[in-house]
């Protein structure tokens, strides 16, 4: 049994639990234009291929393709649960006209929905996978935390960011890290925007006079941080079981 841990926003603090074959029964959701939902897979349990074979049965064959096309197997489960959670999502902030053929990439290759009134991204790494739903633009990145020679991305951080980095080692490192890639992705622009362009501040990022407003936090061994263009909500939790 795979679980998927799905933290969303909302002003009550409530935990959900739900079933992927049941989602449909949850009252779907008015999402506001001051809030975001972030939603989190996770396991630390080897999978068995027949749930990789039964999930695929969801996607159409261009989405299958998509998933098959990574050799490893944890790339593979991210990249279907990734899309997984997007229906899910879809579903919940009432897109009830929902199919795969719909999510679409722009000329910088940034995912979409057609006709939708939300924004999504998706990020993964190591054995977690994480969506995040917003009406505003919105970009997420998620690292597994690893020993690093911090010297090597002279290129990536202003200096002062790698004095911080170096002086408060590496954590600061991945959430600087996370950060910049997260407004990569909100901006849109894919890596044509040079790190370096993106100044961090305690609470926000800018690029190009532009402020972005950023919340960073750990999950497990992982650094994970969210931007958007309105300040970010805290966060609830639901268990969806697959």
């Amino acid at each position: 049994m795979v679980f998927l841990y799905v933290f969303i926003m909302i002003t009550k603090n409530s935990t959900y639990n739900v079933a992927f074959s049941d989602f449909k029964s949850i009252p779907q959701i008015d999402l506001r234009e001051d809030e975001y939902y972030l939603f989190q897979y996770s396991t630390d349990d080897d999978i068995d291929q027949s749930i990789l074979k039964y999930y695929l049965e969801f996607l159409p064959q261009k989405f299958k393709e998509e998933v098959l096309k990574y050799r490893r197997w944890d790339d593979r489960y991210n990249c279907l649960f990734g899309k997984l959670m997007v229906y899910m999502g879809s579903y919940l902030f009432g897109y009830n006209s929902f199919m795969f053929e719909k999510i679409l990439k722009d000329n910088y290759g940034k995912p979409y929905m057609a006709d939708s009134n939300f924004n999504f991204n998706i990020s993964h790494s190591g054995n977690t996978v994480v969506c995040v739903f917003s009406k505003q633009e919105i970009g997420i990145d998620i690292e597994e935390i690893n020993d690093i020679e911090f010297d090597l991305f002279k290129d990536v951080f202003t200096s002062g960011e790698l004095s911080d980095i170096k002086a408060q080692g590496l954590d600061t490192f991945y959430e600087y890290w996370t950060k910049k890639e997260s407004v990569i992705k909100a901006v849109g622009k894919g890596m044509s925007i040079p790190l370096t362009e993106i100044e961090i501040r305690q609470e926000s990022t800018t690029y190009e006079n532009d402020t972005w407003y950023t919340e960073s936090f750990k999950m497990d061994n992982k650094y994970c941080s969210i931007t958007s263009k309105n300040k970010l909500r805290m966060a609830q939790e639901m268990h969806v079981v697959f």
